[in-house]
């Protein structure tokens, strides 16, 4: 009797083995349908109008991302992605934000910018004048351009020369002279009226950096 319960327990063992066996080498594959998303950045686009004041800005569109939407056919064998298959693509285009300005200031024949980024710097006013800035001002600014309404004195480590600049409260301005006084998050906007530039004192004002390209 111990002898064939030997054999019989040989025997369920290599069943068992089997059985093992067998499932180890059993492949479990699945097809499932599987939907990435991508976020397409809107961009925050300037144009000028003929309906907003000098130095004003309005909002005339709010804009919202758009999205890239990409269905697979995707293959898993034993819990692995072994295949990938694209069946179909969406694409829902970005609406841009838009803003109306006005063309006072630096004139440009460009129709439109968008934007960089935002500053809130102070602000002071100058005028090219003799009287202002003495004897032997010449009216031009250290980038060569004549010094008038629509050039701003910036610290080239904060606002590099020659960039546009959208001045809420003043204008258009190009990023154009320096200044001693002129440091860090610090703007002189130049006007051509020596009483309005004696006026203007110190004011806080939001610093729009347009992008050209």
């Amino acid at each position: 009797m111990r002898n064939c319960s030997q054999k019989v327990s040989m025997f369920i063992a290599a069943l068992c083995a089997a059985s093992i066996a067998s499932t180890a080498g059993k492949r479990e594959n699945k097809e499932l349908v599987e939907v990435q998303s991508t976020p397409i950045k809107t961009a925050i686009r300037y144009e000028f109008s003929r309906s907003v004041r000098a130095g004003q800005l309005v909002k005339a569109q709010e804009g919202h991302d758009g999205v890239l939407k990409r269905t697979y056919k995707v293959v898993y064998e034993n819990g692995h992605r072994v295949k990938s298959q694209l069946v179909d693509e969406e694409r829902v285009e970005p609406v841009p934000t838009l803003y109306l300005i006005n063309r006072s200031g630096f004139s440009t024949s460009r129709g439109s910018f968008t934007r960089s980024k935002v500053l809130v710097m102070k602000a002071t006013a100058y005028d090219p004048s003799p009287a202002t800035i003495g004897p032997h001002a010449t009216g031009k600014t250290c980038t060569g351009m004549h010094a008038d309404f629509g050039v701003a004195a910036v610290d080239p480590r904060v606002i590099p020369l020659g960039t546009i600049l959208y001045v809420e409260g003043y204008g258009l301005a190009i990023a154009a002279d320096t200044g001693g006084a002129i440091k860090g998050n610090r703007i002189d906007l130049c006007y051509s009226s020596k009483k309005v530039a004696d006026g203007y004192g110190y004011q806080m004002v939001k610093v729009h950096i347009l992008r050209t390209r």
